[in-house]
């Protein structure tokens, strides 16, 4: 096992034994508590860029520049990873995280698969149920502290929220007016 891997194990595990209200959220492996230099090792197959906030700049690992690497230790801005198929874990599709000066703000963990259409029927199958994925999150840390609703560009968006010491998770699903299907749109992780 690599020791980068190791780390991030350690880190994980680390997390999970603070106990009590600080748990330390994070959904398919991803979240407080993990290194976003860890993304690349975790996710091989996958395309990286971060793009720095203010300047419209983007670095991918294979320019070979450096500025990856250093904008990951110290930027400010958005690191992207699109997950390939191989990659994916937990319905996962893609992962955002927001770094100011080179610490965490937020992780956005997105589960749309790739698919044509805008009509609702087309768009639902681009997404996970949302009941798998609030079942794993509402067994592993109870449920939410908040749940609330609001109509934005004819989607009903559901969003659940849980609050610890340490962070914040909110899950957000959706359901178009007069259809069943309720899906998974992301997870939003924020550390203290």
């Amino acid at each position: 096992m690599k020791t980068t891997l190791k780390k991030h194990l350690l880190a994980l595990l680390g997390t999970a034994l603070l106990g009590g209200d600080a748990l330390a959220f994070e959904y398919a492996g991803l979240g407080i508590g993990v290194s976003p230099a860890a993304l690349r090792e975790l996710f091989p197959e996958s395309s990286h860029q971060i793009a720095q906030r203010g300047s419209g700049s983007v670095a991918r690992p294979e320019d070979g520049d450096g500025r990856f690497d250093q904008w990951l230790k110290d930027g400010d801005g958005l690191y992207l990873v699109r997950l390939a198929p191989n990659d994916t874990r937990g319905d996962v599709t893609g992962i955002s995280v927001s770094l100011d000066k080179g610490k965490v703000r937020r992780w956005i963990l997105s589960f749309e698969r790739p698919g044509a259409g805008t009509r609702p029927d087309q768009a639902e199958r681009r997404y996970p149920g949302c009941k798998r994925i609030l079942d794993t999150l509402v067994d592993h840390y109870g449920e939410p502290a908040s749940f609330k609703t609001r109509m934005e560009d004819g989607l009903q968006h559901r969003s659940r929220v849980w609050k610890s010491d340490v962070g914040e998770m909110a899950m957000d699903c959706g359901r178009y007016p007069q259809r069943n299907a309720i899906f998974a749109i992301d997870i939003e992780i924020t550390p203290r």
